[in-house]
């Protein structure tokens, strides 16, 4: 087919380029939905892990994060505010923060799992603070104990 003016391959070429632009528009919303936290450069990424010992549970907390956390308090998901587990004044990137909570041992125990509330500061002199809950493997004493 022939056109007149003969301008039938630019505005292929246009449109090519506009949905080009639009699919890109639409796999960069996709993925920035499911993976914005990793794509934050700013902020830190609390990682909780807990594990059993004879004495009680040994917990710890990792900054996986690209930026340090400021004052750092943790406690159980259903504890009021005040009822603070344990708290650090910073965690640096790839740090660890480490704890234990006494538990006598149980004969037959069980495992649950528990939330735990960590809650910081991006920097000193915060206008708020941020929060994030993390589930951890704790044994059936815990539920005892705290």
């Amino acid at each position: 087919m022939n056109y007149a003016g003969g301008n039938g391959s630019g505005d292929a070429r246009v449109l090519f380029i506009i949905s080009l632009v639009i699919a890109w528009l639409i796999i960069y919303t996709a993925v920035r939905a499911a993976v914005g936290h990793a794509l934050d450069r700013t902020n830190p990424r609390l990682v909780a892990e807990a594990t059993a010992t004879p004495d009680g549970v040994h917990f710890a907390i990792l900054n996986a994060g690209t930026a340090p956390a400021v004052d750092v308090a943790v406690r159980w998901f259903d504890a009021p505010a005040d009822a603070i587990l344990a708290r650090t004044p910073l965690l640096c990137i790839d740090a660890r923060f480490e704890w234990s909570v006494p538990a006598p041992s149980v004969p037959g125990e069980t495992t649950s799992v528990r939330k735990l509330t960590l809650e910081w500061a991006r920097d000193t002199d915060p206008p708020g603070r941020r929060s994030t809950t993390c589930a951890v493997l704790v044994p059936s004493r815990l539920d005892a104990a705290g």
